[in-house]
């Protein structure tokens, strides 16, 4: 089909947009991270505290807007709107934040909207892969899209000290921006100035929305009798689902715990962290977030490719293995201690979170009918996003309660020790998806 079916070229440009949205979601959430301790001071309550304040609203929203919204939005309306809508909920809280920013609740609110964009932006990934590109330009797609959540996760962590930074020394020096700045507050300022990468990702997406529409071309060949709502409700309903939601439960609780919770744990002072400044917690992460994330979407799409020829279980199974062991070393102050051997323990983590997570996407857009890809990742995602919230509220009161990191990071290993269980359940609950008919959707 591949070799007679001509796929939009302007399907190049609507990969870029989801780029661009994929980062701004990762540098809205984790520009925070680096600084949780300073934002804590100035609200004037502990880092357990704040971590539930600011991080959790966020991955929050997002689990319900994917869940309950931008699957129906996506496919119905198309990827463009998704992705304006959630480029739009990214901008416009944080640019308010200097004028927001100062009470608890309208902090809470404003990551509440923010976090909406993850849903939005997310839930066009699977539609994307599964429409708009040919099938050997699948994992390409899908591997640009995913290293650039990786992309967007290493921006966040340095930029955010950087321009919190910035800020401080515009004060220092009594400039116009920095008497601002001083007026609305430091991490407030951070946020305005962060918000600037979704807003080029709304730019973009507006301006394909006004192009002339493209035809995509058809997915597949209709069953006898078949109907939308008939093929919904039986994926619905199958045992591959319902294996699948709880696998990518585990897979978004490793994920946001180690994203979330790594530069604070590596950034707050001892005892309750490894007591790093934030500037190096931050350079940390880039291992993280750069090399594991953005190098570990790549891979995956070549060992999904080329190595294990479409065998998602074996990808996989690796993902979460090394999730399991390399997050439990993080617990032992023999790796902590000693910044090269700890930076190779990240790096390996962050790998093996973006072994799973594209796996995931590659999976849902493999298994069901096209049309059905937008609210079939919306579930999958949706539902399994609800882990990484409970991930970061667990650490948010373990970390309060007992004044340490170990818990969770605990916590972490085995969940992805579930996680890799799970994959073997999921291979034995996986049939063939049921064909369907599409044209010319998914815009």
């Amino acid at each position: 089909m591949d070799q007679s079916v001509q796929f939009p070229r302007s399907r190049w440009l609507v990969l870029l947009a989801c780029v661009i949205g994929c980062i701004s979601t990762q540098v809205t959430n984790l520009c925070m991270a680096p600084v949780l301790p300073q934002i804590a001071d100035s609200l004037h309550i502990n880092v357990g505290s704040a971590t539930n304040w600011v991080m959790t609203p966020y991955l929050l929203s997002g689990c319900v807007v994917m869940l309950l919204i931008a699957g129906v939005v996506v496919d119905r309306y198309g990827v463009l709107v998704s992705l304006i809508l959630g480029g739009l909920f990214a901008a416009g809280p944080a640019l308010l934040m200097p004028w927001i920013g100062h009470s608890l609740s309208a902090i809470f609110w404003a990551r509440v909207a923010e976090g909406a964009s993850q849903g939005f932006i997310f839930a066009a990934v699977t539609p994307i892969v599964a429409m708009w590109f040919p099938n050997h330009q699948k994992g390409l797609a899908l591997g640009m899209m995913s290293g650039s959540v990786g992309a967007g996760s290493a921006i966040g962590v340095e930029a955010g000290p950087r321009v919190f930074a910035m800020v401080q020394n515009a004060i220092a020096r009594h400039s116009l921006g920095g008497e601002l700045a001083q007026a609305h507050g430091v991490w407030q300022t951070m946020s305005a100035w962060l918000s600037l990468v979704a807003g080029l990702g709304v730019v973009i997406a507006v301006v394909l929305a006004l192009m002339p529409k493209p035809q995509l071309p058809a997915q597949a060949e209709a069953a006898p009798g078949a109907s939308q709502g008939a093929l919904f409700k039986q994926a619905l309903v199958s045992p591959m689902t319902l294996v699948g939601i709880v696998l990518t439960f585990a897979a978004c609780y490793g994920m946001q715990c180690l994203y979330n919770l790594t530069p604070t744990f590596l950034a707050a002072g001892k005892p309750l962290g490894v007591g790093y400044s934030a500037m190096i917690s931050a350079h940390l992460m880039l291992g993280v977030t750069l090399l594991g994330g953005v190098g570990g979407p790549i891979l995956c799409g070549q060992l999904l490719d080329k190595v294990f020829k479409g065998n998602a279980k074996t990808v996989f199974l690796i993902g979460f293995a090394l999730m399991c062991v390399f997050v439990y070393a993080l617990k032992f102050p023999a790796i902590t201690g000693q910044v090269a051997l700890l930076e190779a323990v990240l790096i390996v983590s962050g790998l093996g979170v973006q072994l799973v997570l594209p796996t995931i996407y590659y999976f849902v857009a493999k298994a069901y009918p096209p049309q059905l890809a937008g609210k079939m990742s919306g579930i999958w995602v949706g539902i399994g996003t609800f882990g990484g919230v409970l991930g970061v509220y667990i650490a948010g009161v373990t970390v309060k309660s007992h004044n340490s990191y170990n818990i969770t990071l605990t916590l972490q290993a085995l969940t992805a020790l579930i996680g890799l269980v799970l994959v073997f359940a999921l291979a034995a609950a996986q049939k063939p998806a049921p064909s369907a008919k599409v044209a010319g959707a998914g815009r």
